[in-house]
Order: C-alpha cells, then sequence, then structure tokens
C-alpha cells in the first residue's frame, strides 16, 4: 500500500508505485544507434526537479483521497472528473497563472511517461487553463516600450554615477554610496535587458572570462547549448552604447559592491571574485529573488507596476519575432566581425612571410 502523505505532500520519487518509476526511468533512457531516447533524456536538471515535483504533487494528492496507486495503471489515474477536482485544490491560495503552470509540467511529464496514451483532453484542459490564466488586455498593460525600459536603466546610472563621483571626505557615509553603486548596477542591468531581452538564468548566469568575453574591439556574450533553453549555442555583442558603463561597473563599481559587508548573516560568496557579472554586497551573486526586488523597486516608481524578470524579454514586442531578429542581428555583427579579424589576421601572417622571404609586401 502506498504511503499516505500530508495534502499538500509532493511523494518523492523513491516512494513512487514500482510502475511509475519504470516509467520514469523509460522516459529519461538516453538514444543509442538501435532505439530512440525518451522525451524526458533531453530535460535539464532544473525541468526535471520541476517534473519530479509536479508528477509527485499529483500522486500525492490521489493517496491522500484514498486512491490505491498500485491497484491502477498510472495513465488511467488521470480522469476527467479527477483532474477538475484536482485542479481545485491547487487553486486554493494559489494565482491563476501558477495554477496553469503546474497543469503545464503535469501533463508535460505525463505524454514524456506515457507516450502511448491519447493526452488530447489534457492538453486542451490546460491550454483553456494557461488562456485565463493572464487576460490579455492585462498583460498589455504591464508590458513597456524596450525604449522606456532602457532609459529607467540609463538614468539609474546617471543618478547613481552622480553620487559616486562626489568627493569623499573621512566623514562621508558609506551607506549612500553603497547604495548608489546598486542602483548603478541595477541601471546597467535593466538597460541589458532592454537591449538584450536574455533569460534570467542566463543574464544572472553571466560569467566573466566565460561568458562575458573582449573580442577585438567588441565585448561579446556566448551561452553554449546545453546553457539556453531552446539547447542552441547563443551568441550576440553587448550593446556598444553601454559599453562605458560597463568599464566603469567593472573597474569600480562592481569593486565596491564586492567590498561592502553582506547583508544579515548572508556568508561571502566562496568563488573567486572574478567570477559573476552581477553580484550584491559581499561578493554574493545576484539572485533571481534580487532581480525580482530590484526590477519591482524601479519599475514601479516609474512605470507604476512592476516589470518582471519573466516578462522583461518581451519588452513591449509584439511578437518573440522582434526579439529574434535582434539576435539574429547580433550574431550576424559578431560572424561579420569574426570574419574581418581572420582576414586581418591571415594578411599579417602573408606580409611575416614576405619580410622573411626579402620581397616586398604586396
Amino acid at each position: 500500500m502506498s504511503p499516505r502523505p500530508s495534502d499538500h505532500a509532493a511523494l518523492p520519487l523513491a516512494q513512487w508505485p514500482a510502475a511509475d518509476r519504470l516509467a520514469w526511468e523509460a522516459a529519461h533512457r538516453t538514444p543509442d544507434f538501435l532505439e530512440a531516447g525518451g522525451r524526458g533524456a533531453t530535460w535539464r536538471p532544473a525541468s526535471q526537479h520541476s517534473a519530479v515535483r509536479s508528477y509527485g504533487r499529483w500522486l500525492g494528492w490521489l493517496t491522500a483521497q484514498g486512491v490505491e496507486l498500485d491497484a491502477e495503471a498510472p495513465a488511467s489515474r488521470l480522469t476527467l472528473e479527477r483532474i477538475r477536482a484536482y485542479i481545485a485544490f491547487v487553486q486554493e491560495g494559489r494565482a491563476s497563472v501558477t495554477v496553469a503552470s503546474y497543469a503545464g509540467v503535469l501533463c508535460m511529464v505525463m505524454r514524456a511517461l506515457f507516450p502511448d496514451a491519447d493526452w488530447g483532453w489534457p492538453r486542451a484542459v490546460q491550454r483553456r487553463l494557461r488562456r485565463r490564466s493572464i487576460p490579455m488586455r492585462h498583460k498589455q498593460q504591464r508590458l513597456v516600450p524596450t525604449n522606456d525600459l532602457r532609459q529607467l536603466g540609463l538614468d539609474l546610472m546617471e543618478r547613481a554615477g552622480a553620487v559616486l563621483d562626489e568627493p569623499r571626505t573621512a566623514a562621508t557615509p558609506p551607506r549612500p554610496r553603497i547604495t548608489a553603486a546598486r542602483d548603478y548596477r541595477d541601471g546597467l542591468l535593466i538597460a541589458l535587458l532592454a537591449s538584450r531581452p536574455l533569460r534570467v538564468s542566463n543574464l544572472l548566469g553571466i560569467e566573466i572570462g566565460e561568458h562575458l568575453r573582449r573580442s577585438g574591439d567588441r565585448t561579446t556574450l556566448s551561452f553554449k547549448a546545453r546553457e539556453t533553453k531552446q539547447n542552441r549555442t547563443l551568441h550576440t555583442v553587448w550593446p556598444e552604447d553601454l559599453a562605458l558603463a560597463l568599464t566603469r561597473y567593472l573597474a569600480e563599481v562592481r569593486p565596491m559592491l564586492i567590498a561592502a559587508p553582506a547583508p544579515g548573516n548572508i556568508a561571502r560568496y566562496t568563488k573567486p571574485l572574478g567570477a559573476r557579472l552581477w553580484v550584491g554586497q559581499g561578493g554574493t551573486p545576484l539572485s533571481p529573488a534580487g532581480l525580482q526586488k530590484a526590477l519591482k523597486r524601479h519599475t514601479v516608481r516609474r512605470f507604476g507596476h512592476i516589470v518582471n524578470a519573466h516578462a522583461a524579454p518581451l519588452l513591449g514586442h509584439s511578437t518573440l519575432r522582434t526579439t529574434e531578429r535582434g539576435y539574429i542581428a547580433a550574431d550576424s555583427r559578431v560572424a561579420l566581425g569574426q570574419h574581418h579579424d581572420q582576414i586581418a589576421a591571415i594578411r599579417k601572417a602573408a606580409r611575416q612571410r614576405w619580410r622573411i622571404a626579402g620581397k616586398k609586401t604586396p
């Protein structure tokens, strides 16, 4: 008999019925030359964690309802009556967008674990929940034009920079300068997000020398395929109009934040201080919660509502094609610059060979 958790507990993977665990293993089987892999074989660790939590929550709820999990085939447990009751359960005290997310992940897991079943109607339920989660008019009201968000970032850096430029004396209190350094970081981050709408994980995961690099007279941002949600490499250039701001941030603002005392009982960051681009006091990496707090602090004041980290990549674009075109154009500029660099290197090597041979330079 399956264990009975509390109403809000997710059943851990180790406590899933044998049939469900076997389905999970099959879904994560890596492909080889004899057979295709499972649908979950390419899931990233974060997706796997979310999948285990979502399906475990479903199993835990079923168990709390008195369902004997071992007595039913896993795919047949999902009925219209039960999914209605389950949705009603997860709706208690949760936002509609959270409920739609729960249903979406559960549907994804079901399709991966039991690919031969007909999941048409659960997907239709999930789509209806998603459409109702955020009314389009409400969503459009919360989007802001790219230029407005970018200007907010520039204004923040200008005001913070003026504070940092003020002459210092022994009596100058450190708090205003630390606050200005934080606001300068936030301004640069917001301006970058407006120009290069990166996903939160990529934006906060930028490491100096790994993702952020100097190439000739350009600064580039590069992410490996395994680091992006689309599983595709991403290369773009750092906006030219933010180059000087980045230089000041790296040379002055970031070291100031690293040297500032960490708030509360947060331990100092243990990785090399030259790693993460976005840091807080004490060198701690900026977290998703910290990013959300920064966006709320500045965007509510400017726009009257928060432009959150998940909506920011849209930045008022009518479709995602606008964003994609921006990345394509950036990729083209990087590729063109690399092409010019290669040509220059070839010409330089040719001139050296001609000089060694005692001939005139062509």
